[in-house]
């Protein structure tokens, strides 16, 4: 049998400790490395923060095993998550092999009626408020539901309910039954669920250096451009400002622990610029085959132009029916606007769900670049 890195996850509850420790004892004694705080993890030095500490476990894991009972564990109120949870969306995030087992009561009970509540509730909140509940304010709702089991922490069903979006498969969890995990690896691997663990390294300092030479680029390029015989050539300015905007990934970002990768967008196709003139956003320039106005009325509530220029800050736009995101930057009397192809599976309600995501992934990848555009559109373009 192959060898695999185990991360054992589960709340410190008491029904499930003879079976975290059982699943420890058999799987080394099988061969693999299976990694659990009490027995091998923790506890660290004063100092460290063992949050951090368990991410790095699970990101070091081939495999992540979680055990769900009827407690949800540590709630971290800045990032509105569980350490167990918090663990499971690094597991997801890394393409780590997921296993997980759901105390049957539990597990009836929330397909039994729970989660389709909570689908329905999830859905009218975000009609009503145009933005998803928090956490907090999910599960104080679900303390409120008729019939709901009192003594199971209501954290329990907000977990389940990340882990069915996800269709993460859930298995059964008898507590009075022990589990043959040499059957249940012997046959995992016969299915060829095994995965060698992805190896992520990324050198910051590199990173910046990369980033910053790339707008020391940019700014060459502009330089031939912003004196001319015949004035500022825009069309020429807006090619080199698109032809550097690369797509990328979208992260949602929990605290100062992690982040897991939610979508991804497609580098810039097109560019368009605006000037405030008499009341109106009038049209300057564009770059590529792109849709444009002559101008627009600053209250034209269905412009991202006179939109962004009335917000005062940079924004991420989407459009469902182009499946585009538009990416607007506002400086003095100046708009711009990029254009990037959004992937397939991206629509309206994943887009209101993860909104400041969507900005911080595409506005900040290179923070260089675009203090080197403001600078453009407050300096240069007059």
């Amino acid at each position: 049998m192959a060898k695999a890195k185990i991360f054992i996850s589960s709340v410190n509850e008491d029904g499930l400790k003879r079976l975290r420790k059982e699943a420890f004892s058999e799987l080394r004694a099988l061969g693999h490395e299976p990694m659990m705080w009490e027995e091998n993890l923790g506890p660290w030095p004063a100092g460290t923060d063992p949050v951090v500490k368990c991410l790095e476990a699970v990101d070091e894991a081939d495999i992540f095993l979680l055990f769900v009972g009827q407690r949800g564990g540590t709630y971290y109120k800045n990032v509105q998550r569980t350490v167990t949870h918090m663990e499971f969306i690094k597991a997801y995030d890394k393409g780590k092999t997921i296993l997980i087992f759901v105390d049957t009561n539990v597990k009836a009970a929330f397909f039994g009626g729970i989660k389709r509540w909570m689908d329905e509730f999830l859905e009218q909140y975000i009609d009503e408020s145009n933005h998803p509940p928090s956490p907090d304010a999910m599960m104080s709702a679900l303390k409120q539901i008729p019939g709901i089991p009192g003594h199971i922490d209501p954290y329990v069903w907000f977990l389940l309910h990340d882990l069915s979006i996800r269709n993460v498969y859930l298995d059964d969890l008898s507590l009075g039954v022990t589990i043959d995990w040499k059957s249940y690896f012997s046959d995992l691997l016969r299915r060829g669920s095994m995965l060698l663990p992805l190896q992520y390294s990324i050198i910051e300092n590199g990173k910046r250096l990369e980033q910053s030479e790339e707008a020391f680029r940019l700014l060459s390029e502009l330089s031939a451009f912003m004196q001319t015989s015949e004035g500022i050539d825009y069309e020429a300015i807006l090619k080199a400002i698109m032809h550097k905007m690369g797509g990328g990934i979208i992260e949602q970002r929990y605290g100062q622990y992690m982040a897991e990768t939610i979508g991804s967008y497609k580098a810039c196709i097109g560019a368009t610029l605006y000037v405030h003139e008499n009341e109106k956003m009038k049209f300057v320039a564009k770059y590529a085959d792109v849709a444009w106005n002559r101008s627009f009325r600053l209250d034209d509530k269905s412009s991202y132009v006179a939109l962004t220029f009335h917000l005062d800050k940079d924004t991420v736009h989407y459009t469902q029916a182009k499946q585009m995101f538009y990416c607007c930057f506002k400086y003095g009397s100046f708009v711009l606007t990029l254009h990037f192809p959004a992937d397939p599976d991206w629509d309206n309600r994943k887009y209101v769900l993860y909104q400041e995501s969507v900005n911080d992934a595409i506005i900040n990848k290179n923070p260089y670049l675009v203090v080197l555009i403001k600078t453009i559109l407050g300096g240069y373009l007059r």
